[in-house]
Order: structure tokens, then C-alpha cells, then sequence
């Protein structure tokens, strides 16, 4: 799934939960990322309840395998990459995020704009290194895994339905988005 295109164009539609500046997704050149472009959120707005999203239209699955490949840059409040899917709206979803500014992966299920964690993991983060996060969607089961290391599974019977794909920030942020893999798990 593409986050930007190949002429260097935001490839996903923009929206927010949470209270803060309005999300400012942008492209930015980076050799290391395909196509030579990375995709990052750039308003560096610090309100701490604030989660800019970049939802894909072309992605609606229910089951999947799908890996982000990310770069934490920087960020006072936060400095974290998440993950969204099944998402029905941008106030009901589930995110798998990592923050490199605590060392930590987590799963939540957003709900009428609130966040539940559902599980947490202590794990290594250098920020300025590219990471990949996994995570796999079967039924009502979760695993979820940082740089090919799996971290833990979790169940939830939420939100079952089919729902679109994306990534997800947090306040002041600044992390490059390489490439969303995804492929349907049967």
C-alpha cells in the first residue's frame, strides 16, 4: 500500500483524533525509503492528545499481515509510529504504535475517540534507525512484532468488522513512514 506516490504526492487521506493543529501529512525525500520518498507528519503541534492519521482508501481488510516500516526523527512529547487497521472511522480503529522516546510497543482499540490498551511491551528503539512493525489480524487474535521479534498476542472482539488501513501519529512527533505491506491472511 503506498503512503506516497512515485512523484513524490501524499497517497492517503488526512484526518485526526484527539484536539490539536489539523494534521499536516508531507513527503519528504529520503534515498532510503521506496521510491525515494518518505511520508512524515509535520506540524509538530504538542498537545499530547493529539493523533494525526493518514487512511488509505484502497486497503479495507479484515485479516491481514501488515508490516510498517518506519524512522522515529524526533519529538519532545513523543516519538512514535503507529500502525492503523480495521478502521471504521477516525474514531474507531485499532493502532499497534512503537515510541522510541520510552522504548515501548502498544496495541490500542480506539472507540468513539478513546483509547484502551489492550497490551504493552518494553522494547528497543534507536531513534535515526529504520524499524519495521508487524502486526497480524486473524479473527480476533493479535500478534504483533518489532524488527521481526515478536512481542506479544492479544485478543478482542471490538470491532470484527473489515475496516481501511493507515498510519498514525502522536503530538509533536516527527517520524518518516517508508512503506505499508499488506496482504490478506486466510
Amino acid at each position: 500500500m503506498p503512503l506516497t506516490t512515485p512523484d513524490g504526492r501524499v497517497a492517503c487521506t488526512q484526518g485526526m483524533t484527539g484536539v490539536g493543529r489539523p494534521p499536516d501529512w508531507q513527503p519528504v525525500p529520503d534515498p532510503d525509503a521506496p521510491d525515494g520518498w518518505a511520508l512524515t507528519e509535520a506540524a509538530k503541534d504538542p498537545a499530547d492528545l493529539r493523533f494525526p492519521l493518514c487512511i488509505s482508501a484502497q486497503a479495507v481488510t479484515r485479516d491481514l499481515d501488515a508490516t510498517l516500516r518506519f524512522k522515529p526523527i524526533s519529538g519532545t512529547r513523543a516519538q512514535v509510529a503507529g500502525l492503523m487497521f480495521r478502521a471504521q472511522s477516525a474514531s474507531d480503529y485499532y493502532v499497534v504504535r512503537a515510541n522510541s522516546l520510552d522504548n515501548s510497543v502498544r496495541l490500542y482499540r480506539v472507540e468513539k475517540g478513546k483509547r484502551s490498551q489492550l497490551a504493552a511491551k518494553d522494547a528497543p528503539l534507536e531513534a535515526g534507525k529504520w524499524h519495521s512493525l508487524r502486526v497480524i489480524a486473524a479473527n480476533d487474535r493479535f500478534e504483533v512484532a518489532l524488527d521481526s521479534k515478536p512481542l506479544f498476542d492479544v485478543t478482542d472482539r471490538s470491532l470484527p468488522q473489515p475496516g481501511a488501513m493507515g498510519v498514525w501519529s502522536q503530538a509533536d512527533s516527527v517520524t518518516r513512514y517508508g512503506s505499508l505491506l499488506v496482504s490478506p491472511v486466510r
